[in-house]
């Protein structure tokens, strides 16, 4: 099987505000919403297990859907220790932010400079997109492999528009 997806259902517990998946050697990891403390334990949990699969360094694809609220400085602390706890477990980070809107371009400006200011910035690791379309191409150079079927893989299990 090529793409594998998880997702969280119970009917006591409210449907999680992301999505996962494990792609050939790429991580996808899709927020609704701002993730809950509760909510990075279980994708980081997630993303240990693929990288313990593939025993080499992951692509990683987050992507925030273009209804999904801006963080609050708590909620942003924790997605960027997320990202600090797990660099040594990633080759490269793509950054997707969705939508169209004034909002979002803003939205991308401010990303961008924290990733700068915070360090994790670097042409070589981690990139900020509008459009996952944008990612294939650095998926194909660096895992030798059709970048365009795994974002179509990405984009059919719901992981990027």
């Amino acid at each position: 099987m090529f793409a594998s997806a998880t997702t969280s259902k119970s009917s006591s517990i409210p449907a999680p505000n992301f999505k996962t998946a494990h792609i050939h050697r790429v991580f996808f990891i899709r927020w609704e919403q701002p993730p809950t403390p509760q909510e990075l334990m279980v994708v980081a949990s997630r993303f240990r297990e693929a990288y313990e699969k593939n025993r080499q360094q992951l692509c990683a694809v987050i992507t925030t859907a273009p209804k999904a609220r801006v963080p609050n400085s708590e909620e942003r602390k924790g997605l960027f220790k997320l990202l600090e706890d797990h660099r040594k477990y990633i080759c490269e980070l793509h950054l997707v932010m969705e939508g169209n809107e004034l909002q979002h371009n803003l939205q991308r400006i401010i990303a961008s400079a924290q990733l700068i200011v915070t360090r994790i910035y670097d042409n070589n690791y981690a990139r900020l997109h509008k459009r996952a379309d944008d990612i294939a191409p650095f998926l194909t150079n660096r895992l030798k492999v059709d970048g365009n079927r795994i974002i179509s893989d990405a984009r059919l299990l719901g992981l990027v528009a």
